[in-house]
Formats: C-alpha cells, sequence, structure tokens
C-alpha cells in the first residue's frame, strides 16, 4: 500500500502538471485576444477614415475623387445618399436599385403600394419572415432617405412627395 506522503506527492505532481498546463493556456488565450484587440482596432481606425473620406466627398456635393467626375455605380454595402433631383438610381447599390424598380413597376401596372412580402415575391427573393425583413430594412432605409415613400400602414410606393417618381 502506497504511504499517504507518496500519495499526496503524486497529487501535487499532478496539480503541478495541470496548472502548467492551465498557463500555458491562458498564454495563448491571450496572445489570441491581444490579436482580435489589434484586428478590432484596425478595423474601427479603417471605418472611420472611410467614413471621414465619404463625409468630404458629400460636404462638396460631387462625385468622390476616384470616379472621375462622373456618376459610378455603388457597389454593395455602400452608404444610401439622399435622394435629390437629378440624382439616379444607379448611385445605389444593387439590392435597393431592385427594390425601387420593383415599386416603380408597381406604379405601371395601376398598382397601389406595396408590402414587404410582395416586394419580395416581385424580385424572386425568399418570403419567409427573415427575407421579408431584410427588404423592409431595405426599403425602410432607402425611404429615409427619400428615394420611397412609406405609407402609414407600412406599404412602400416609389412615388416620391411633389410628384416626382
Amino acid at each position: 500500500m502506497p504511504s499517504p506522503m507518496g500519495l499526496l506527492e503524486e497529487r501535487e505532481l499532478s496539480a503541478r502538471q495541470r496548472l502548467e498546463e492551465c498557463r500555458e493556456e491562458a498564454e495563448r488565450a491571450a496572445a489570441a485576444l491581444a490579436e482580435a484587440e489589434r484586428a478590432c482596432e484596425r478595423a474601427v481606425i479603417a471605418r472611420e477614415e472611410f467614413a471621414a473620406a465619404l463625409a468630404q466627398a458629400r460636404a462638396a456635393d460631387g462625385p468622390p475623387p476616384d470616379s472621375g467626375g462622373r456618376s459610378a455605380a455603388a457597389a454593395p454595402g455602400t452608404i444610401v445618399p439622399d435622394w435629390r433631383p437629378g440624382l439616379r438610381p444607379a448611385v445605389l447599390a444593387p439590392d435597393y436599385q431592385r427594390i425601387i424598380g420593383a415599386l416603380e413597376a408597381a406604379v405601371r401596372e395601376g398598382m397601389g403600394p406595396l408590402n414587404c412580402r410582395q416586394i419580395a415575391a416581385r424580385l424572386g427573393w425568399e418570403t419567409s419572415a427573415a427575407g421579408v425583413e431584410r427588404v423592409r430594412a431595405k426599403a425602410r432605409r432607402v425611404a429615409e432617405r427619400g428615394w420611397l415613400v412609406k405609407e402609414p400602414d407600412g406599404r412602400f410606393s416609389a412615388v416620391r412627395p411633389g410628384g416626382g417618381s
């Protein structure tokens, strides 16, 4: 039978080994955390720099400097500018253009405003709850910036106040 002192020494050795493993794991986690913090800081700085450059371009109220003086089509994920006379939907990201196109087609067909499920169905997009919410978020964003009209009942129309469509 092993001695009580021998058993305690074995337990101590086992505990020290486990402690060392935990320290190594903590060091790896700390290194991963530090790298994640650096990546997050770089992303924040990049976003802030981009927002500042975009604000400068908007302040000049003209196309961004790299567009050569012409209006460039927007890439997905770009910011939706406020609508103003003469501004075409081509400056919007493709999904926003499709939503506006679907609503303009509904007006041409003599239909009234559409709800988000109807817009999604016209575009061939998913009409599940998640798909409808995707359309609602996009339609609300362009309506807030004057590209569409959001009716009190939550439906959307391509007709803007003042008669422009």
